[in-house]
């Protein structure tokens, strides 16, 4: 890791921390911030302090008049409920009430001296510019808003409960305002009936920005993409049907939107998206991700989502994270971590997390190939928030959190991970404005993908089709699985995974075969027949990589439904495929997973009903229970084993979950990395160059596998793969370097006439090996017969024979 290897560090806060708004209060509370942080800002080029003044009102409310009071979010709890803009209940307990008693009044002048406060302590303290942001949420959570609940509703997304049921009341961006004739900042005459929200808003910011001192604005909750950033139903899914004749307005609105708020707002402007991917954002909401990225210059694309700690769903927000990064509208993105809560009583990482960092090495193993066919990594990383709902700065957040962070730069992706997602950004874009009902496609596919990852696929690098091509000229995915819609498999995409499949790649396609060219069908050795679709029967050949659950029978019916699958299931296998799994529906048999030589594919079924409204007026997309139905997303994952990359689980039951987990490389090493929400799971895993023995663990090896007992966190490193034919304990732990010459040692133990492979840099000058019983001694004072075998190293590998006992490895490179 060198010594800047991020651009930015965000800290974002309330201002519950500060006891007053005097000048010795301002820089005591941001010296102590800015303090906590320090060791992980070190490694950033910039600093900057993201302000939740209140909930945007009071950029909405800004009349010029620096002496008038601002309704801070001075509570805990939710707020507005007055209003009735919440789908749950609302009770005494949960509505907003003063964090403390002796709450101090803010007037927008006091603002105005906390922004340059903070941004002279921080540059003092840290060395390196510090900008300092403001924030706008639609929502009514963070802080009482009259503007929005009284005396403009009208710009509230509230009119849809008949379509959607009842969710919670968010502005709609592509609002229009009714006449209102106070004097504001930007409208000092009043605001003229019909006013474009997008105009509103962005000449208020302009005014309001400039005369705080803030240097950007962060748009919260979805704002600009969608009313419904908190829900898979939106203005064109209403959980029955997709309503495709509503795209093209919807789409057209929101660009409108951006358009008139650019035009008036001159400062950058950063953006924090939906809960959900590009593709469901597309289908369910008709958002037009590639539009909004090129009509204004974002600093980064949205971030991962911070549903993690929520619902517990990290595999939408590794597929959100990956999807929005394919493309991206600057040069770099960010990373997006749930610290605490400064308006709730929930803090992540003491109650959630419990202090442990799987949420961070998940998404910060995450990559992207750029145009060049480089691997790009986070280049920011923000902190939601530093602060508690109590108004604390807890020492222990800041220094912890830090810790796991720069551990995770420091074995950040540096080539593609094993599994790469080859994402049709502009395909998904190009489709939706020929032919609109295309976009419940990207739904359906990103939705599938999503299972497959929460099922366990490791998936975490993207290329998007656009960059496809300079990354097979760079070489950057020889030898990787590149999982792909079947909607890519055209043309030139087609043509290009056709040369890396020549080199040595596999294509795993999923979704429907319809979506692929000719071409692309005889590729996967499919035609098409009439479709089936409802309660399948499923017949397969994977049973040998099936997960093992105990005492349970396998689960043999499929469900899929056409309406959230992307059609019916119309696929044939021709007589050079294999056919690995297939589905029943009386006497009518179609394929579901088959291989032909490098490729496979699997065509994946919705993991979840639709949403009926029930009879209190929800509409809920219910999960389909794994005790009843196989689990559709788990077959990418077997068949990814067939392809070199298997990863299977020991589970007690149905219900038990397997690790979303990813596999990343750094220095020639494969890192896992990852969450097990049920440690009751074993996992176990065969990689293409063999089992892996994880550094400083040890596994249980039998069928080609290593079998591993984790914690909730994983984070292992391999540089040892084997195969043999008997079972046994094996174990790879770090020795102290030796000679001195040496970088690294490694013991590696276990083996009986085991084929092995050791990774090493590719940039090591020197590499030694001891083996068989030589290995069992300590080095030091031992007379120890090693080899220098760094002849015999290719690429980074040192490929061994008939190995039994242990071995030592060490090696040496340039520091």
């Amino acid at each position: 890791m060198s010594h800047r290897s991020l651009e930015r560090v965000g800290l974002e806060t309330s201002l519950k921390p500060f006891p007053s708004w005097s000048e010795a209060d301002l820089e005591a509370t941001a010296t102590i911030m800015f303090d906590q942080w320090r060791d992980l800002v070190g490694a950033a080029r910039s600093a900057a302090v993201l302000l939740w003044i209140a909930d945007g009102s009071e950029i909405l409310e800004w009349d010029l008049d620096f002496d008038r009071e601002v309704t801070w979010a001075n509570s805990v709890g939710f707020s507005n409920t007055e209003y009735d803009p919440y789908s749950h209940t609302v009770t005494p307990d949960n509505t907003a009430q003063p964090f403390r008693a002796d709450v101090p009044p803010l007037r927008y002048r006091d603002i105005r001296r906390l922004v340059a406060a903070i941004r002279r302590v921080g540059e003092r303290m840290l060395g390196v510019p510090v900008t300092v942001g403001a924030t706008f949420d639609p929502g009514p959570e963070f802080a009482t808003s009259r503007f929005k609940y009284e005396e403009h509703p009208e710009i509230v997304a509230g009119d849809d409960e008949q379509r959607l049921g009842k969710l919670i009341r968010m502005i709609r961006a592509n609002s229009v305002l009714h006449a209102d004739e106070r004097s504001f900042a930007g409208f000092p005459d009043g605001v003229p009936e019909g006013t474009p929200f997008g105009v509103f808003l962005g000449r208020q910011a302009a005014s309001y920005l400039a005369e705080m001192g803030f240097d950007y604005l962060w748009l919260s909750n979805g704002f600009g993409f969608s009313a419904y950033s908190w829900t898979p139903l939106g203005e064109t899914y209403n959980g029955d049907e997709f309503l495709s004749e509503r795209v093209a307005s919807v789409s057209a609105t929101l660009l409108e939107f951006w358009r008139t708020f650019l035009g008036e707002c001159p400062f950058p402007v950063e953006v924090r998206g939906t809960n959900f991917s590009t593709g469901i954002d597309l289908g369910g909401d008709a958002v037009p991700t590639r539009e909004i990225y090129a009509a204004g210059v974002f600093r980064n694309p949205p971030p991962n989502s911070p549903w993690g700690p929520l619902n517990e769903d990290f595999g939408i927000e590794m597929s959100g994270y990956l999807s929005r990064i394919a493309e991206v509208p600057s040069d770099g993105f960010l990373f997006r971590f749930y610290v605490n809560d400064p308006w709730f009583w929930q803090n992540p990482w003491w109650d959630f997390y419990n202090r442990e960092p799987f949420d961070i090495y998940l998404p910060l193993s995450v990559s992207r190939l750029d145009d060049r066919g480089r691997v790009r990594t986070a280049s920011d990383v923000q902190f939601l928030s530093i602060d508690t709902e109590r108004g604390g700065l807890d020492p222990r957040a800041g220094r912890e959190v830090s810790g796991y962070v720069l551990r995770a730069l420091e074995s950040a992706p540096d080539e593609a991970g094993p599994v790469v997602w080859v994402y049709p950004f502009d395909e998904y874009a190009d489709d939706a404005l020929a032919d609109p009902e295309s976009v419940r496609h990207p739904y359906f596919e990103d939705w599938y993908l999503t299972a497959a990852i929460n099922a366990g696929a490791p998936v975490n690098t993207v290329a998007s089709t656009r960059m496809l091509s300079a990354a097979v000229a760079a070489g950057s995915l020889d030898g990787r699985i590149l999982v792909v819609p079947t909607r890519a498999l055209r043309g030139t995409v087609l043509e290009l995974l056709e040369t890396l499949t020549a080199r040595g790649a596999s294509v795993l396609a999923y979704g429907p075969a319809d979506r692929a060219d000719d071409r692309g069908r005889r590729l996967l050795g499919l035609t098409l027949a009439d479709g089936i679709e409802g309660d399948l029967e499923l017949e397969t050949a994977l049973d040998a990589d099936a997960d093992a659950i105990a005492d349970e029978p396998a689960r043999r019916v499929l469900r899929h439904s056409s309406t959230l699958s992307g059609g019916a299931i119309r696929e044939i296998a021709e007589p050079d495929a294999t056919v690995l799994a297939s589905v029943r529906s009386g006497a009518d048999v179609r394929a579901y997973a088959t291989r032909q030589g490098s490729s496979a594919w699997v065509r994946g079924s919705s993991t979840f009903d639709r949403a009926p409204m029930d009879d209190h007026g929800f509409r809920h997309s219910r999960p389909l229970d794994p005790r009843e139905f196989e689990e559709a997303g788990a077959i990418l994952g077997r068949v990814l084993g067939e392809l070199g990359v298997s990863c299977r689980f020991i589970r007690r039951d149905a219900a038990s979950r397997a690790a979303v987990q990813s596999l990343h490389q750094n220095g020639n090493a494969t890192w896992l990395n990852g969450y097990l929400a049920d440690t009751t799971t074993r996992p176990r895993y065969r990689l293409p160059l063999g089992a892996p023995v994880l550094t400083g663990l040890e596994g249980w090896y039998a069928d080609g596998h290593t079998e591993y007992s984790f914690g909730k966190t994983l984070h292992a490193e391999a540089r040892v793969f084997m195969h043999q034919q008997d079972a046994a304990t094996v174990t790879c732990r770090e020795l102290s370097p030796y000679p001195y010459s040496m970088s690294r040692t490694l013991k590696a133990t276990g083996f009986t006439d085991a084929r092995v492979t050791i990774t090493v840099p590719r940039d090591a000058t020197r590499v030694i090996l001891v083996r068989d019983d030589q290995a069992a001694l300590n080095l030091i004072g031992d007379v120890v017969a090693s080899r220098d075998v760094t002849a015999d190293v290719v690429d980074g590998r040192l490929a061994l024979e008939h190995v039994t006992g242990s071995i030592i490895v060490s090696w040496s490179e340039n520091r």
